[in-house]
């Protein structure tokens, strides 16, 4: 992908798409399989009537009996999250209008996915700062594997 060293800081469409859809994975197990928030703590517990009905498989289209807060009942919450655009410049992910009603309502229960302040947990932080690094680093070995001629004056 770099040819010259401007191209070194640069990302394809294709490197973007990849990283955003990555990225939701994670925050799909770190939210149902970790039951953690954004900050790592552990989810405020369910009410005792929901966590017994769900533990007792009472809701219709009931894909999870987890009485421990997993955020996913029948699970189309957390499928829900994806990638929703992506350019040469930048990746956006998250859940539709429903779904995402939802994600704020958790939040004020106690259960924060995302946050301005924390959209993505440091975890997940650091494997987006790794794979740009890598990133950069596979676009300088590419542009820096040939000579750099250097033109000075005119």
């Amino acid at each position: 992908m770099a040819k010259k060293l401007k191209d070194i800081p640069t990302f394809t469409k294709q490197f973007w798409k990849k990283l955003g859809d990555e990225t939701a994975d994670r925050i799909r197990v770190h939210t149902t399989k970790g039951g953690k928030d954004v900050n790592n703590k552990t989810f405020k517990p369910y009410s005792t009537s929901y966590r017994v009905r769900k533990a007792s498989d009472k809701f219709r289209g009931q894909s999870s009996t987890s009485s421990r807060p997993d955020l996913q009942l029948t699970g189309d919450m957390m499928i829900n999250l994806q990638t929703r655009g992506f350019s040469r410049d930048n990746v956006v992910i998250g859940w539709r209008q429903e779904n995402a009603q939802k994600i704020e309502w958790n939040s004020k229960m106690g259960r924060t996915v995302t946050s301005k302040q924390r959209p993505v947990s440091k975890g997940i932080e650091r494997f987006i700062f790794k794979e740009v690094d890598l990133a950069i680093a596979r676009n300088a070995k590419e542009a820096t594997s040939k000579p750099i001629n250097l033109k000075i004056g005119k």
